[in-house]
């Protein structure tokens, strides 16, 4: 006699660890798990199928199908439970200032008088935390939270939002938090260092989970009123900037603009020490020049001294003449005016 009971019985799923387990009997193979009619996953041993982030707010069809024989069956999880319109709507969250995580959601539409939310979120496979610090509207209600140190978390992970109420029963919402995906980014905070020729800009990286972010500077110069990047002699001009995580398509704002100056008095009076330090030196340079001309010609005299006058030896033979120059029509040296001396006798 054919045994005509079904080969998979008891479909269930286990919400930790996260399985979606059957009873099997007779030879039953080929086993698939689908979720959804779109995510298809081959059973572990032909004994279950185990999920990673199982969802505990979003009710997903799960339908186990055999090849050998052919059969199917499947559940919904999580189960239905409550009114969808009285859960937390519009659940956002996103990274800023480097490594802050923010949640927002607003209360359902139908949710009853004296709910209140609870957010908390599933790291792996370990336990739940629940947020640290809640933001709370007018009645008192909660409608955000705030963690203020992410970093350790380095791919992100799942929050849920859970309603309570004394009166209803009330689903909960989630979001799967991507740190690379959900950062807002902020533009940096621009510092300059001044000299006498450039400018020196500097800022901070921006992101602590987005490695590859590139920055863009609008830079005004007022001297010609054009975007520049050119910085030689700086002088006044205004600073803009953004950043850019490429790989996620995640762009910052403009920061406001920063006016810088490099062209102030104290660097004034500096060029003008500067100016007349380079005059002293020139000085200084040119005195030692003459100095050392001067030295020169001094140590060349000592080693080649002048060669005294060639003697003629018809002329200076034991002669000891002197050459006179006279004009042409003048008396020659030798017609010396004569004059004539009487000498007269006294008695």
């Amino acid at each position: 006699m054919q045994d005509m009971s079904p080969p998979i019985t008891n479909l269930r799923m286990e919400a930790k660890p996260d399985r979606l387990t059957w009873d099997l009997h007779g030879n039953a193979t080929n086993i698939k798990c689908i979720k959804d009619s779109k995510q298809i996953l081959k059973a572990e041993q032909d004994r279950y199928c185990e999920y990673h982030a199982l969802s505990l707010c979003k009710v997903s069809n799960y339908t186990v199908r055999v090849g050998n024989p052919p059969f199917s069956t499947w559940i919904l999880f999580p189960e239905p439970d409550g009114d969808s319109e009285a859960a937390a709507k519009n659940l956002t969250c996103w990274v800023h200032d480097m490594t802050v995580l923010t949640c927002r959601w607003a209360v359902g539409r139908a949710a009853p008088r004296g709910v209140q939310y609870r957010l908390s979120w599933r790291v792996g496979s370990g336990k739940d935390l629940e947020c640290p610090r809640y933001h709370v509207d007018e009645r008192g209600v909660r409608v955000g939270c705030r963690w203020d140190d992410v970093s350790r978390y380095q791919g992100g992970f799942l929050v849920q939002v859970h309603g309570a109420s004394a009166g209803a029963r009330i689903p909960c919402k989630e979001d799967m938090v991507d740190f690379f995906q959900q950062e807002r980014l902020s533009p940096p905070n621009v510092t300059i260092r001044c000299n006498l020729t450039h400018a020196f800009l500097e800022w901070k990286n921006v992101s602590h989970f987005n490695r590859r972010v590139r920055y863009q500077l609008s830079i005004q110069r007022f001297r010609d009123n054009v975007n520049s990047l050119d910085l030689l002699h700086p002088g006044t001009f205004v600073v803009r900037i953004r950043a850019e995580a490429y790989l996620a398509g995640i762009r910052s704002d403009w920061s406001a603009p920063q006016r810088f100056v490099c062209d102030s008095a104290g660097d004034t009076l500096s060029r003008v020490w500067w100016a007349a330090l380079l005059i002293a030196l020139a000085m200084l340079l040119a005195l030692l020049f003459m100095f050392l001309l001067c030295r020169r010609f001094s140590v060349v005299q000592k080693i080649l001294p002048p060669v005294p006058n060639v003697k003629d030896p018809l002329w200076d033979l034991g002669q000891n003449y002197k050459l006179v120059v006279w004009d042409i029509g003048q008396p020659s040296p030798e017609d010396c005016p004569v004059a004539q001396v009487q000498v007269q006798e006294t008695a």
